[in-house]
């Protein structure tokens, strides 16, 4: 007599039956590893009675057809985490239990029986562990356990918004070192969802969420803070004027945080909550070299991404960074050029005027050599006249934009330690370019001058300066089709062979090539990396400005740049392996039959 079906909540609820294999093939001392419908199971056979339970240890997901029964006990050879083998009850302190399916024997075959509705309740059951998991991976900093979080949140259908609302609010509310490297590349992964291969949305996501743990593991929430009382607060000129108050004086974070929150909570317009941010980080010189800015930017870019969901802590790290980062008017690396700003700056108001009255255009590529000379004065004065010219600052940040890629790609490897310098204007510049489109002002007017200063501050980061490909310069290799050149390209990146790296980008593009999977392998070998923020930031700004334009060679300046700065940066892969191992654990297979192992 066949067994009958167990482990039904309901006997009436109906059944799908799978023939999975030959009753032989699972014994008492050899379980089976099957796939059900797509489910991972583990077949067990156990005083001749046929279990089934889900393949995925609900602790970190390895197989459980790896692991062992004693005494109707299923013990994970992991971490040792044991199960009743008939109903899947956990026997550790807060362990969830695993899942059970039923089964039965039919004609010598094994059959697994799935529940009417167990998909969705499957994946809702995954989808609260997934929560409960990043949270914990999140506490612990672990890239493993965040990594085996995301999988299993995306398998179950949780959004990327969803994810990174989550990863967001995790770093703002005990963070108390302001909007951090974690938060930016997180952001970073949402505004360039579409730019990468859906494989590695995973791996982007870890990056950013790993980050995050990384600044704030171990820390208790940060102290709370509270939109100002009542129905009436002061009207937004005066909460603008506070907050720039509060900035100055630098005396503690509750002020400005309060003004901020009661400005998200009054559901004040978004740009004008933009422009209380960019104005207070544009009243100081290149506020931390930049990164003030930069993160007030991705905060609000943060914001849009998440629709706004829970504003009023997200948005509040963003005055640490405003209060106690560098102010470069202080330094003497700016002492030459603060006087000649200042001046500039008391005419602020007749330059705006001039160029809201007037129109112009501006040839970028032309504009931006001329941002790169070596007479600050007459820098700052050439971009003075182009304003007042009519052209528009987003034209302005453009040709800054392209300027700060041509002093990455001549950045000389000699100078290996200074290559933040390079990336903060690349990314402070398009971070300017983001803002007028956000939140245009006068005050905003002062970052362009900022940016074209910086720009020639670190001039002598070009000294030597490196040699970069003539146009239509390549490899003197020869290649099948486009995808041989690309895997060709990550093969110069695994071993830091930069100007190779660019030479092959730069036929790639000349011979006309599809630009997308260019993109997507050079997000990849970012992504392949355990990347520091500066090399997420260049990625971004290069391919949001190739966006911009027609023109081959301003792509194929900011390609070039983005190829040599993401080359030259060698780091270790443990995000990649621990992603890699997470989606593979989700998948049902086991660790041990890596290419790589023994």
């Amino acid at each position: 007599m066949n067994p009958q079906p167990r482990s039904v909540p309901d006997a009436a609820q109906p059944i799908r039956w799978f023939p999975i294999c030959s009753s032989d093939e699972v014994s008492e001392t050899s379980p089976k590893a099957v796939h059900v419908n797509g489910h991972p199971v583990a077949l067990f056979r156990r005083n001749g009675e046929v279990y089934a339970v889900d393949n995925r240890c609900p602790h970190m997901g390895y197989p459980l057809a790896k692991g062992t029964v004693r005494d109707g006990i299923l013990i994970c050879h992991w971490h040792h985490w044991q199960f009743d083998l008939k109903t899947g009850a956990c026997f550790i302190n807060g362990g969830d239990d695993v899942h059970v399916f039923p089964v039965q024997v039919k004609e010598g075959q094994i059959h697994v029986g799935l529940l009417d509705g167990h998909e969705d309740k499957l994946r809702a059951r995954l989808r609260e562990r997934g929560w409960k998991a990043l949270q914990q991976g999140m506490k612990d900093a672990s890239p493993f356990l965040i990594a085996k979080a995301v999988t299993a949140l995306r398998s179950s259908g949780a959004s990327a918004r969803d994810i990174v609302h989550e990863g967001l609010h995790f770093g703002a509310t005990r963070t108390s070192a302001g909007w951090s490297s974690g938060l930016a590349i997180l952001t970073i992964a949402a505004n360039m969802w579409n730019e990468v291969d859906p494989e590695d949305h995973n791996l982007f996501l870890v990056h950013g969420l790993a980050q995050i743990a990384n600044k704030n593991a171990g820390r208790s929430s940060r102290r709370r803070q509270y939109p100002f009382p009542g129905d009436t607060p002061p009207d937004l000129p005066t909460l603008k004027r506070w907050f720039r108050r509060f900035i100055v004086q630098r005396n503690d974070t509750a002020g400005p945080e309060r003004v901020l929150m009661t400005l998200c909570a009054r559901g004040c317009p978004k740009a004008a909550i933009a422009d209380v941010l960019f104005t207070a980080a544009t009243d100081f010189y290149f506020t931390g070299d930049g990164h003030a800015f930069d993160f007030a930017n991705k905060a609000i870019e943060a914001l849009e991404f998440i629709e706004w969901k829970d504003a009023t802590e997200i948005i509040r790290p963003i005055v640490v960074d405003l209060i106690t980062r560098t102010r470069h008017e202080e330094t003497d690396q700016w002492s030459e050029a603060v006087p000649i700003l200042e001046d500039t700056f008391r005419r602020l108001d007749e330059i705006w005027t001039a160029n809201q009255t007037h129109s112009a255009p501006l040839h970028v590529v032309e504009f931006a050599g001329t941002l790169l000379g070596d007479d600050v004065r007459a820098i700052n004065a050439a971009v003075e006249q182009k304003l007042r010219e009519g052209v528009k600052p987003t034209e302005l940040c453009r040709a800054l934009v392209h300027a700060g890629a041509i002093r990455t790609l001549h950045f000389h490897l000699k100078n290996e330690g200074d290559w933040h310098a390079v990336a903060n204007l690349y990314s402070y510049a398009h971070a300017l370019y983001r803002a007028f489109q956000i939140a245009p002002s006068k005050e905003l007017l002062r970052g362009v001058f900022h940016g074209a200063t910086y720009c020639y501050l670190i001039r002598w980061l070009n000294m030597p300066r490196a040699r970069a490909p003539g146009v239509g310069e390549g490899l003197a290799e020869s290649f099948a089709d486009p995808a041989a050149m690309l895997a060709r390209l990550q093969e110069f990146a695994d071993f830091q062979k930069v100007y190779e790296a660019e030479l092959l980008v730069n036929r790639y593009l000349a011979a006309g090539h599809d630009e997308r999977p260019l993109r997507r392998t050079l997000a990849r070998i970012l992504l392949r990396e355990d990347a520091e923020l500066h090399m997420f930031q260049v990625l971004e700004a290069a391919f949001a400005q190739c966006d911009l334009t027609g023109s081959r060679e301003e792509k194929r300046i900011h390609l070039l740049a983005a190829t040599r700065y993401i080359t030259a940066q060698k780091v270790m892969k443990g995000i990649l392996w621990s992603t890699q191992n997470a989606e593979r654990l989700q998948r049902g297979e086991s660790l041990s039959d890596r290419e790589d192992g023994d």
